[in-house]
C-alpha cells in the first residue's frame, strides 16, 4: 500500500507524514569550497585552504561535499620520460635555485616568454618575468635584485639554453659568489623541480587565464605568483604555502651576496 492511499484511508494529510527537510548545515562550507576551487585542485588542498575558517574540519566531510558538488575533476596527463636526477639536491634555503623558460601567447597572438626562478628547498617562486624577448642580459637583470635581497645561492641550475650559458651571465654569477650547474642536454627531468612547477603554472594559470596584451599578462602573472607563494598549499610542505613554510626555516640574509670565488669553487665549473 502506498503512503498516499494509507493517508486517504485514515484521513491524515500527507504533509503530516513526511519530515520537512532542515537547513543545510554544510551550506557555508559548500560555498567556501566553491570559492577556493581551481582547476585540477584536490579535496585535500581545498581542506587546507578552508580548515582555519571551519576548524575542526574532518577530511571525510570535505571529501563527501567535494563529490556531491562534483568539484573533483581529475585531468589525465601523458606520462613523462624518467631518468636519473642530477646528484646535487638542495640542503637548505638559498642552496640551489632553478631557472627556466615557459612559453605562452596573448589573445592577439603575441608570443610570451616567461622566466621562472625558484628556490628548490623552500619551493618559493622568486620571480616570474613575462616579456616578448628575454636574453642573457635580461636574465641577469632579473637575478641581480634577488641576489641583493636574499643573498646569492650557491648554485643556479638550468638547462643549456643560450641565455644561461652566455659569458655575461657566467661572469655575473662568478662575481656574485654563485655558480652555474647545467643539466645534461635532452634530460629535462634533471631539473625536476622547475618542471613540476611549470606543470602547475600551466594548469592553474596559463591554461586558465586569457591575456589581452603583455601588460595584462604581467599583471595577472604577478598576482598568481603571490597566490602560489602565500596562499596555495604545497603537498610536499605539509599542505602549507611556500612562504609560510619558509618562515619556519633559518633563512640567511646577512650579506647581499656570498664572498667572490669561495674556496673550492671554480666559476667555470660545469656539471655534466
Amino acid at each position: 500500500m502506498t503512503v498516499r492511499r494509507a493517508c486517504w484511508m485514515t484521513g491524515i494529510s500527507t504533509r503530516a507524514v513526511y519530515e520537512e527537510p532542515g537547513p543545510d548545515r554544510d551550506a557555508a562550507l559548500r560555498e567556501a569550497l566553491r570559492r577556493v576551487w581551481r582547476p585540477n585542485m584536490g579535496y585535500r588542498m581545498a581542506q587546507a585552504l578552508v580548515k582555519e575558517e571551519f576548524a575542526p574540519l574532518n577530511l571525510k566531510r570535505v571529501h563527501r561535499i567535494w563529490k556531491q558538488e562534483r568539484l573533483g575533476r581529475k585531468t589525465r596527463y601523458r606520462k613523462k620520460r624518467t631518468g636519473n636526477p642530477v646528484p646535487l639536491s638542495a640542503e637548505h634555503p638559498n642552496h640551489v635555485w632553478t631557472v627556466d623558460f615557459i612559453h605562452d601567447s596573448c589573445l592577439s597572438g603575441t608570443k610570451l616568454k616567461v622566466l621562472s626562478v625558484e628556490d628548490e628547498f623552500t619551493r618559493e617562486c622568486l620571480a616570474l618575468e613575462v616579456a616578448t624577448r628575454i636574453n642573457a642580459r635580461k636574465v641577469r637583470d632579473v637575478l641581480a635584485p634577488l641576489f641583493a635581497d636574499r643573498g646569492a645561492p650557491r648554485f643556479v641550475r638550468s638547462d643549456n639554453g643560450g641565455e644561461f650559458v652566455a659569458r655575461l651571465l657566467a661572469v655575473f654569477l662568478s662575481e656574485s659568489g654563485s655558480n652555474s650547474r647545467f643539466i645534461d642536454p635532452g634530460k629535462p627531468w634533471q631539473n625536476g623541480f622547475v618542471e613540476s612547477f611549470h606543470s602547475t603554472l600551466r594548469r592553474d594559470h596559463l591554461d586558465v587565464e586569457v591575456f589581452v596584451n603583455l601588460a595584462d599578462a604581467q599583471m595577472k602573472t604577478a598576482i598568481y605568483r603571490r597566490y602560489y607563494n602565500e596562499v596555495r598549499p604545497h603537498s610536499s610542505l605539509g599542505y602549507r604555502p611556500p612562504a609560510v613554510a619558509a618562515q619556519s626555516l633559518e633563512f640567511s640574509r646577512a650579506t647581499p651576496c656570498l664572498p667572490p670565488n669561495p674556496a673550492g669553487i671554480s666559476s667555470a665549473e660545469v656539471y655534466s
